[in-house]
């Protein structure tokens, strides 16, 4: 299981981690899956083939394999926002807004935290 652990090592290197999203993020969860599965006294009974395909299929998404296949022609979204003002609008900090906002007005007025 060395071998396997090493590849997801490596595989977990090339995945960012975004700091704006805290708990949220793809990167910090996969990170704690591969721990979670590598401990001690699981190792022994992972199948390698599962492992082998995971391992694959998390390859060709941290290598964008599918966005280099099949090319956009526009780079437009549903929202009309770009891939920046997406982020942006995903980050903890917007979220955290937007449920405030999303509160009554009394809440508002006799929950002030």
């Amino acid at each position: 299981m060395t071998t396997q652990y090493k590849k997801f090592t490596r595989l977990i290197a090339k995945w960012p981690v975004d700091s704006t999203k805290g708990d949220r993020d793809l990167g910090k969860f996969i990170r704690d899956k591969v721990k979670a599965a590598f401990e001690t006294s699981q190792a022994q009974n992972l199948d390698t083939d599962l492992c082998n395909r995971q391992y694959n299929s998390l390859n060709r998404l941290a290598d964008n394999y599918y966005k280099n296949k099949y090319k956009r022609l526009k780079t437009s979204t549903a929202t009309g926002l770009s891939t920046e003002e997406c982020n942006l609008m995903l980050s903890n900090e917007v979220l955290t807004y937007l449920k405030e906002e999303n509160k009554g007005f009394f809440k508002k007025i006799f929950n002030k935290d």
